[in-house]
């Protein structure tokens, strides 16, 4: 039986970008639909059941948010997956996040290569997607994180100091370890005798992993590096073959040394590691990075874990956010307290509990 023609409609009101869009998808193989205004994209999403719906922010006669919740709202096209194009004054103004009529968004401009891995993970079909799941361990935190996140994602965890990043990628790199992945880590928090000691305190034992070859651990040195240290850090990763699971923890370091380019291309070549076949983790401080700069790395990953700690009546608790997790197979948006407790691990504290 012949493969199924992907479908993509582009509801854009300038046919010179549709044509942009249009050529570079079209050699991927993808079919591509065009229409130029809201009513007549939501006639077309019915018609010819795309699996993906290319949307202009600003188009004539009806606004790009309102196309996208009629989309979703329509029980004949809800399954449909959702790109809203926009350039950088409208974000503020998109919907995003949990409750989004939106799966993600695209920058303009942007060029092919940006297109198309922005567009891959969401042209997998239920059917075809893999059951696979990066499981950290802990049942209540995959329920969070809807099911886990997928294998292959380029995800970012991002938080302010002491919220818990780095617990929660050890518990991530855990589970994978435990699952049969092979895993290399690069880190900035870290020797390897620091993190083994760390992880054994929370009763995670990694030196069998270790010993095994299906753990390595690059401590890095990115004072050294400079404004080098991020496409330094991504030839290292590269060299990294057979590896299933790539995480950094963090980058936070290299950042300040590096131009806005230079950290999105970083991530732009992790997507295309993940393009693949590979898995990365990219752990971050919030306060490292300007708004700008967070909205457009937020908008490259296929899954964002935003981490606080937040004061509720005596108490200080870490939260977990899970703002996205593209092909997630239960609903994100989740918010999820927890606690760090030693000999243990990550618990997560029961609502009540921590409003008590």
């Amino acid at each position: 039986m012949p493969a199924k023609v992907k479908k993509i409609l582009v509801i854009e009101n300038d046919p010179q970008l549709i044509e942009l869009i249009k050529y570079p998808l079209q050699e991927e193989g993808y079919t591509i639909v065009s229409a130029l205004d809201g009513p007549d994209g939501l006639t077309k999403s019915r018609r010819e059941q795309p699996t993906l719906v290319m949307v202009d922010f600003k188009l004539p006669t009806m606004k790009g948010n309102e196309v996208c919740k009629s989309i979703r709202k329509d029980p004949a096209t809800s399954h449909e997956r959702i790109i809203m194009i926009a350039d950088e004054s409208q974000l503020e103004q998109l919907e995003i996040g949990p409750g989004s009529s939106i799966d993600d968004f695209l920058i303009k401009p942007f060029n092919p290569v940006e297109l198309i891995t922005k567009i891959k993970p969401l042209m997998t079909t239920d059917d075809e997607a893999s059951a696979k799941l990066i499981s950290t361990g802990n049942g209540d935190l995959d329920n969070k994180m809807g099911g886990g996140v997928p294998v292959g994602s380029l995800t970012l965890i991002e938080g302010d100091s002491g919220a818990g990043k780095s617990v929660l990628s050890q518990q991530m790199m855990y589970g994978c370890l435990v699952d049969g992945y092979r895993l290399s880590l690069f880190t900035s928090e870290n020797n390897v005798k620091s993190l083994v000691k760390q992880m054994r305190s929370l009763n995670m034992d990694i030196l069998d992993y270790l010993l095994l070859d299906k753990l390595r651990i690059f401590p890095l040195e990115t004072s050294r590096l400079g404004k080098d240290a991020p496409p330094e850090i991504m030839k290292a990763m590269r060299r990294e073959k057979g590896r299933e699971m790539v995480f950094i923890d963090s980058l936070t370091s290299s950042i300040p040394a590096s131009s806005d380019r230079e950290v999105l291309g970083f991530f732009e070549e992790g997507k295309r590691m993940c393009g693949d076949g590979s898995t990365v983790v990219v752990i971050i401080h919030s306060h490292g990075l300007t708004r700008e700069l967070l909205t457009r790395i937020r908008s490259l990953c296929d899954a964002h874990l935003q981490l606080r700690t937040e004061e509720v009546g005596n108490k200080l608790v870490k939260t977990l956010e899970v703002t996205k997790v593209r092909g997630a197979e239960q609903t994100t948006g989740n918010i999820v307290s927890f606690e760090v407790e030693p000999g243990w691990g990550i618990r997560v504290i029961p609502i009540n509990k921590v409003k008590g």
